[in-house]
Order: C-alpha cells, then structure tokens, then sequence
C-alpha cells in the first residue's frame, strides 16, 4: 500500500506539473498543491487527531523553540492559558509520538502526564469548574515527522545550499511541531513565539516583532514575535533562513502599516521586488471591498518557503514564489481564513472559495471585466468535472479537501454566480459585512455565511446554497424562443436530468432598432414556459440567455415555430380563442401528433381530445393556458384564454 501510494503521488505530481506550466497563472492552483502535498507527507489517515479536546477553550500561546537544522532537530517549551468548558481533572493536547515530552508543570509544580496515540494527557493540579483558567507548561524535544512540503521541515535554497525551515500545518500538521488543541474553530486570543538559532538565520513569525536577542557565548540569535489578535492554531507559524529584507509601507484610512518581506538574498532582484510591490496597491483594493486589513496595527509580508505555492499564516504569508495571482489569492486569506477561519474542514469553503474568487476580482480590478471573466471560465471548466459537494463529505480525506477544481474552482464559481444572483451592490455589501459580523476574528461554517446573506440581502438563498454548496452537478438547458409580435416575448425554457436546478436568468433581449432590454426569468422546472407581453423596444430581432455568464450550465438555444404560415399575433389556428368549453385546433391532417396544454406556472393539464383537434376545455379554471402541438418535424406554441 505505501509504495503504491508513492507511486501514485509521484504521477499526480508529474500530471500536475505539466498542468502548471500549461496553464494561465494561478495562485489558488499553486496554494492547494502545495497543501495537498503538505497533508500527504503528514500521513493524516494513521493520526485523526482532530477535533482536539472539546471541554477546554484556549486562550494564549507562548511558544518557545530552539531549532538545530544541522540534525533537524527542535527543542520547545509550550506554555498554554485555558478555561474550562465543564468541569474537568485532565486535559489533552494534541502531539506528535516522535516529539518526547520531558516534563508538564504549571506554576513551578510538577504535573503527571502520559504521552500515547499522538496525545498529551496531563492531570492536572485541581479540579477545575466552568470558566475557570489554568495555565501549564510542556517541555518536548525530538525529530518532527516530516518530509519536504511537510508541517515542519528542513530544506536548502540557491546554489549554496543555504538552509532554510518552515512550518506549514494546514490542516493537521500543528501537533508535528508543538503540543496544541487541534481544531481550527477554538482561536488563542494571543501569541508569542521565540526562536532561537544560530545567529546567521532571521526568524519570522506572525504579529509584531518585539526583541532580537543576541547570545554571543552560544553563537545564537532569539527572535521574539507577539502576535495580539485571535489566532487559529493551524496559522501559527515559524520561517527561518538567510533572509534579505525588502520593507514597504501602507497607509490606509490615516494608518500607516508595515508590509515586511523576507526573501532569499538569490531571489530578491528587481523583478521580484516589482512583483512584490503590488501588494500595496493589492491590501488597499481588498480593504475597499472587504474591510479594513484585520491585522492593521501589526503587520503583512511574506516569508520564502521551501515549497511551491503560498500559506496565508496570519500576517506573513509563507511563499514559495511571487506571481500576482499568488500575492492576492494568500492576501485575500488574511480576510478569508484568518480573520474568519472555517469552522470545520469540511467548510473549507470560507477560506479557499473566497481566496480564490479574490483572485478573479483582482484581474477585474487590474484589466477589466474580460480578465475576471476569463479567470470564471477557467474555473467553470474545472467545477464540471467535479461529482462531490463542496461543502466536503469526507474532511480527513485531504485530496478532496485541497481538490483544486472543487474547493478552489467550483468555490470560486458559487461566489460568482451568487454574485448574479444578489447583484453587485447586495454582494459586495454581504461580504463586507460578513467581515465586521458576529463572526469577526472568530470561525464561520458556511451555513452561517448563509444565514447572514439572507439577512443582509433580504432574499431567500437555502435553495442556493442546497443546489450549489451541499448538492452535485449542474443545470442543462433546452430553451426556445419566439417574438409574438411588436413588444411580445414567448419562451419555453426545459431542464433534462433527474435534478432540477431553480435559477434565476437574465434575458438580453434585442429591437429591430438595436436598443436591448434586460429581463429575469426563473427556471425551476422541467419545463417552464412564459410569456412576456410589456417589453417596449417593438420588434424583436435576438434573444440571449444568461449574457453575462452567471450560471454554470449546458445549454442549447433555438426559436419555437409555428403550424404552417398562420400569423403569430392573432393565433387564428387556436379558436375560439376566449374559449368558454370546446377549444379547436387545427392539427395536422395526416401523421401522429400529440397536445400539451400547461399552466402560466408551467404545470401540465391532463385534458382529452373529445375529437381530432378538439379539446374539453370545461373545467379549467379561468385564465391563460399555453398550448404546444408536436410533431415528428417540428413544435408549434400558442395561447389561450380560459374565459
């Protein structure tokens, strides 16, 4: 099983990588193969630690490491401040069997624990009731189990080899490097890390950084980062190398922010640092639209890593390169993923959909309107070939929950078509309030981003969120179209499959004169049938559905005919027409036809012909009906009145 599991990674990757080098530039892709393989080489499936332990809420991290690159080799000491949920005795952490333990205290005392199963179970000092803290310290030691691209691994950049170590814990890999509650919805309210090493590395980490103290009998440098704002537990992050710093400054709304780059001295060329320069301009068009930069009175940057793609840690982004779309979809994250973190991984919908559909709002930022499209497309392409729900099914399997064409690419579709569906001001007015909800600096599942827009927007979107979020597949439509004279519109719009979508769509409709009107029409059905009567350019001469590409469909046009040369507006073929009881209807004299007859909702009426052509009309209720003649060549619509 191992080995063919390494095969068959070693393919996906060659695969993948020719896809890369194919494809237009895009950060989402590069962001979830550098998880996926991240995830792989953790080897999640023998763990399963999460959720971690649910009857504590933790509080502060202060984390201090020594790392040795040259035998891989990490020393820590972790100390937590918790509450409890109820009242409890012990408490677990999640941790790593290959990282030793040597000694649990709190307050100078020492605690008994046992280490088994990759948990930490300490006892602790009292008994502790509801609300009540605690705090402890955990001394470990040891090799974290990783390979490259994993949680916390050693690697080498540039032709000198020069060392570098990263952590990337997304979204199992945090008990790989420290003791932890593995579980992204329970945030600390604060850390610190201290990195000790030898004095040739810069050290990064998240917030602020506070002190670099130099120990000249050990030859090594402590770098002290403080980090002040809720923090998920799989966004702490160390990054270690011979960094060059490259430093920018923002202002936003009278603040003035520092964006801190750490790139190796090899990488930093002009090029790069144009490229880098973009993020300026990048946090200024997200705050416009999603709020102000969470993390305002710290800082943001980026730290190199050894990997291919990017990892939004919370205000330094860990990159492996610095394309545009990669700058963006991990700045994006700090919104999206760090300020509201998914509840589960099964809702990793509210971190890589709305990363991603960043992504495409930068390009119509940058270019216009056609450079988001094209992102859409690409991206709709991809939804497609999906057969599992975006919300994920199995959130331990970490190929689906990192799957690119699914998390990424149908994700980032649902946002647009939401988008259609709310249109542009209820859209961006959602996200922005989302970010300044109830949810702020806290966890969402996708259910309560639901809850919200609804609220927010005023309309109803259950069904949406049922189609498109918890449900499979997509619409494909058959619709035809026939002007019925000057300001007259008939459409019959069908869906085939045993799922049926329910859609609003926009119609383009154009005049003789070239003048275009824009009409909705909601396609819930398998046929739908309307009948539009006040539009008022006059003759019509083109239909167009769905013309800004909202939905993700299949879909074949055509125009309805009708039975020989009778003229459309008077529908002469259908009499008498008000109808009191015996509708007439002029059907082929020869040849097999069959009648539908079906109401303004498009429900069918099960009517019988008394005679050929003739139908009982009786007990209808009044009102319009729309009739359809079929035959073997062609399909012919008119309208009645039931009087």
């Amino acid at each position: 099983m191992k080995t063919g599991a390494v095969r068959i990674g070693w393919f996906l990757g060659v695969f993948f990588g020719a896809l890369a080098a194919l494809a237009q530039e895009n950060g989402g892709w590069e962001c979830s193969q550098a998880k996926i393989r991240s995830a792989q080489n953790a080897r999640l499936a023998a763990r399963a630690a999460y959720p971690g332990d649910t009857l504590i809420d933790m509080k502060y991290l202060k984390l201090d490491l020594t790392i040795r690159p040259e035998n891989k080799y990490i020393q820590g000491t972790a100390r937590h401040i918790f509450t409890a949920k109820s009242g409890i005795s012990e408490v677990s952490l999640d941790l790593t069997g290959q990282l030793k333990v040597s000694s649990v205290t709190s307050k100078g005392r020492k605690l008994t624990y046992s280490q088994a199963s990759n948990k930490l179970k300490v006892s602790l000092p009292t008994k502790l009731n509801a609300g009540d803290s605690e705090t402890i310290d955990v001394m470990y030691e040891g090799t974290p189990p990783t390979t490259a691209f994993g949680s916390f691994s050693f690697g080498t950049h540039g032709t000198a080899k020069a060392p570098v170590i990263w952590s990337l814990s997304e979204p199992y890999g945090a008990p790989d490097w420290w003791p932890c509650k593995d579980d992204p919805a329970d945030k600390l309210d604060s850390t610190q890390v201290s990195i000790t090493m030898d004095k040739s590395y810069v050290s990064v980490s998240n917030g602020t950084l506070m002190s670099v103290e130099i120990n000249l009998a050990a030859n090594t440098k402590t770098y002290v980062w403080k980090n002040r704002y809720p923090i998920s537990h799989y966004l702490v992050s160390v990054a270690c190398s011979n960094y060059d710093s490259y430093d920018l400054t923002w202002e936003y709304g009278g603040k003035t922010m520092p964006v801190r780059n750490f790139v190796y001295p090899e990488v930093l060329t002009q090029s790069v640092k144009t490229q880098i320069d973009r993020t300026v301009d990048m946090l200024t068009f997200f705050s416009d639209t999603f709020g102000e930069y969470p993390f305002i009175t710290e800082k943001y940057g980026h730290a190199m890593c050894g990997f291919g793609g990017g990892m939004e840690h919370q205000t330094v982004s860990s990159m492996g390169g610095f394309s545009e779309s990669l700058i963006a979809h991990e700045l994006a994250h700090q919104w999206f993923g760090d300020k509201i973190t998914c509840k589960t991984w099964a809702d990793i919908f509210m971190n890589e959909a709305f990363a991603s559909y960043s992504e495409a709002l930068w390009a119509e930022k940058r270019t216009g309107k056609s450079a988001y499209m094209s992102n859409i497309n690409g991206h709709i392409t991809r939804a497609k070939t999906v057969t599992e729900p975006v919300y994920i099914s199995n959130p331990k399997d970490e190929n689906l929950v990192f799957n690119y064409n699914l998390t990424y690419g149908k994700g980032a579709v649902v946002l647009h078509m939401l988008r259609g569906v709310l249109g542009d001001a209820a859209f961006f007015d959602v996200l922005k309030g989302f970010m300044a909800s109830e949810y702020a600096y806290k966890s969402a599942a996708i259910n309560d981003f639901r809850v919200f827009a609804e609220k927010r927007s005023g309309k109803e979107l259950k069904y949406f969120f049922d189609e498109w979020v918890y449900g499979t597949g997509f619409p494909v439509y058959k619709i035809n179209w026939l002007s019925a004279g000057a300001n007259q519109l008939k459409i019959e719009a069908g869906q085939t499959g045993t799922k049926l979508f329910r859609m609003p769509m926009e119609v383009k409709v154009t005049f003789k004169d070239g003048k275009a009107e824009l009409r909705i029409i909601v396609i819930d059905k398998a046929t739908n049938v309307f009948e539009i009567n006040d539009l008022t350019g006059g003759e019509v001469s083109e239909v167009a559905f769905d013309p800004n590409g909202w939905i993700m469909k299949t879909m074949t046009v055509g125009k309805l005919q009708l039975l020989g040369n009778e003229p459309v507006a008077d529908e002469s073929w259908i009499y008498p027409n008000p109808v009191n009881d015996i509708l007439t209807i002029k059907v082929p004299e020869n040849g097999a036809y069959e009648l539908e007859i079906r109401d303004v909702r498009g429900g069918k009426v099960e009517l019988r012909e008394i005679s050929k052509g003739k139908v009982d009309v009786s007990r209808l209720q009044t009102g319009k009906y729309f009739l359809r003649v079929l035959t073997a060549e062609k399909a012919v619509n008119g309208v009645f009145v039931k009087e």
